[in-house]
């Protein structure tokens, strides 16, 4: 009679955790990170009672979570390229709205400054139009100093975020190195730590989300947890800090370093989650963004400046600059082992680039690396001067630099930022040609001269009187001296300047060209410098100032939009990840509902079993005492 109370009891027991098993999957429906749990149940051993082996009941073997290594692990791959994708959106979409904007925008201010060297082209000597160009270049050089401004706020931005990513990386990581310790001490109780389990766990995801992670599980129950490439978070029971260090070539961007690397950079590592997308929009859009608008301003600035030179102004003498911008920067990286610096020049604006490059020495010999697109660019070395002609640069250096000595090359990074109006007379501007030709009146031929143009503004005999005159209809003298051939149509250069003579010349015709100083009226540079707006400036002469804001606008409206499709892509990825581990780890109500009910009969059914053996108990102990 004992052993059917016994079983009784151990049904009774069993169905009672049973039930508080699925009532606590109830409960925890709706918590982040639960895991749904079952009870498990077992035969308990047999007893013997004469020669039968009867049942002695039930037991409880254990309360086991549902779980999926696989899935949990789609999960957080999914996350953390979607935390990558999220992070880099953020920062697109801000861009392209910063360069889409045409009402005000940089198209606009630009179109507005070669419209007004039309305006002085048409009034050379008018006061008021003058004045106009320069409020159009001032508002120019504004909408470049406004629009640099707001990206380098975007870096700002990042930084503010990557240190906070890494803060709650820390934070995380202690706490899972914490729950590690607490899991190795439940485990030996036999009975594995599912509510343990189940905040590690969450933990894992939460940190997937600020940074790519990986994990390996460990025989005590415990895992480790690494960023990266590999670089450890949580090893056993140690947990190992990241931190913020400044770029070793911009003190004013933070790099990712860890203790676990002596405090080295390893950032170039981090390439997913929140914290790899705010490392990708600082390299591949907010950054590329302020060179690109660099390198425009730049060529505003180079393109105008050599024009002005060109001209004479009001005052009858050469142009001065009209724009002036920051000098390029050329910087030692922090690791280099000696003092030796470089002053970095643009020596050909058409063949300047919005990348940045690295200058390195090692083994006596200089090589010089695009740092966008990793490739080797040829470079000449005069001493200490390294010049890269296919990129338009030239690096002076002040000594030879030690063995790994690196330097970083940011050609176009501040011009966007530093660009301004150095002119502030309108009279100094150079509408007029700095040349005048002539053909004498006495002239019996049927050749001609054209306008000519200014080669070379610096040559001191620019503005001298200079006479050709024809020995021959194909032969001519300059400033009565020598012999020269002449061909019609071919390029004549002297004194920095370059005309074209074209037709049939006689014997004694005369040419003249000399400084236009009676042109306070002529418009001839005004009319380039108006033309500019779709002269190929950039790209070997290929791309207009103009274009090149067309191609930026459209480059970072298309990088926005790739992203954007991108991100929509990896949502739909990471809410089939979340989907499938739910369907695993998931509480379902209805599911429950049923084991509730059949909890609740299986209880009743044992307690109406005990009820019985205890009227069967009562009825022997009548007997015997009747007896």
């Amino acid at each position: 009679m004992s052993n059917v109370f016994g079983i009784d009891v151990s049904a009774l027991q069993a169905f009672q955790q049973a039930i508080e098993v699925t009532s606590n999957n109830v409960a925890n429906a709706n918590t982040p990170g639960y895991d749904v749990e079952s009870i498990e149940l077992a035969t308990a051993a047999a007893q013997s009672t004469g020669s039968i082996p009867i049942g002695a009941g039930v037991v409880v073997d254990g309360v086991q979570r549902a779980y999926s290594q696989a899935a949990a692990n789609q999960l957080i791959t999914s996350q953390s390229s979607l935390g990558q994708l999220n992070a880099l959106q953020n920062y697109t979409s801000q861009i392209d709205n910063l360069f889409g904007t045409t009402a005000g925008g940089l198209t606009t201010a630009l179109q507005n400054y070669y419209n007004g060297w039309s305006a002085v082209a048409d009034n050379p000597t008018s006061t008021a139009s003058r004045q106009a160009l320069l409020g159009d270049a001032t508002a120019l050089a504004s909408n470049f100093n406004t629009t640099s401004t707001q990206l380098n706020n975007l870096n700002t931005d990042v930084n503010t975020r990557i240190t906070s990513d890494v803060q709650q990386i820390n934070s995380i990581s202690a706490q899972i190195s914490n729950l590690n310790q607490q899991i190795v001490t439940s485990t030996g109780s036999g009975q594995a730590p599912n509510a343990l389990l189940d905040q590690r766990d969450l933990l894992v995801s939460n940190l997937s989300q600020l940074a790519g992670v990986t994990t390996t599980s460990n025989s005590d129950g415990s895992i480790n947890v690494f960023v990266g490439s590999g670089q450890p978070l949580v090893l056993d029971n140690n947990s190992y800090t990241l931190g913020t260090i400044p770029n070793q070539f911009n003190a004013s961007q933070l790099d990712v370093s860890s203790t676990a690397t002596g405090g080295q950079s390893i950032s170039s590592a981090i390439t997913s989650g929140d914290l790899g997308g705010l490392l990708a929009a600082r390299t591949q859009a907010i950054d590329p963004a302020i060179n690109q608008l660099g390198q425009i301003a730049t060529a505003v600035e180079q393109s105008a400046n050599a024009q002005q030179n060109l001209g004479l102004n009001l005052n009858g003498t050469l142009g001065a600059n009209l724009f002036s911008v920051g000098a390029p920067i050329a910087t030692a990286s922090a690791a280099n082992s000696d003092a030796t610096t470089a002053t970095l020049t643009i020596s050909n604006v058409q063949a300047l680039t919005s990348d940045n490059y690295v200058l390195a020495y090692n083994a006596g010999a200089y090589t010089l690396t695009d740092a966008t697109t990793g490739a080797n660019i040829p470079v000449t070395v005069a001493g200490t001067t390294v010049a890269a002609a296919s990129v338009g640069l030239s690096v002076a250096l002040s000594g030879t630099p030690a063995a790994g000595d690196q330097f970083l090359l940011q050609p176009t990074s501040q011009a966007a930022a530093t660009i301004g109006v150095a002119l502030t007379n309108p009279s100094g501007l150079a509408a007029a040609g700095a040349i005048a030709t002539s053909a004498a009146d006495t002239n019996t031929g049927s050749a001609s001269i054209g306008t000519g143009t200014v080669l070379n503004a610096a040559n001191p005999n620019l503005l001298n009187a200079t006479t050709i005159k024809f020995l021959s209809p194909t032969t001519y003298s300059v400033n009565g001296a020598g012999t020269f051939a002449y061909a019609s149509g071919a390029n004549i250069a002297l004194n920095g300047w370059q005309v074209q003579i074209s037709g049939t010349p006689a014997v004694g015709d005369t040419f003249t060209v000399q400084g236009n100083t009676a042109g306070s009226g002529d418009n001839t540079n005004a009319l380039a410098a108006a033309n500019q707006a779709t002269k190929g400036i950039l790209s070997n002469g290929t791309i207009s100032v103009s274009g090149a804001v067309g191609s930026l606008i459209s480059g970072t409206g298309a990088q926005a939009q790739q992203v954007n499709t991108a991100q929509t892509a990896q949502t739909a990825v990471n809410t089939q990840a979340q989907s499938n581990l739910q369907s695993v780890t998931g509480v379902n109500l209805d599911e429950e509902a049923a084991n509730l009910l059949q909890w609740q009969q299986s209880y009743q059914a044992a307690a109406q079993a005990l009820s019985i053996a205890n009227s069967l108990f009562s009825s022997v102990l009548s007997a015997v005492k009747g007896q």
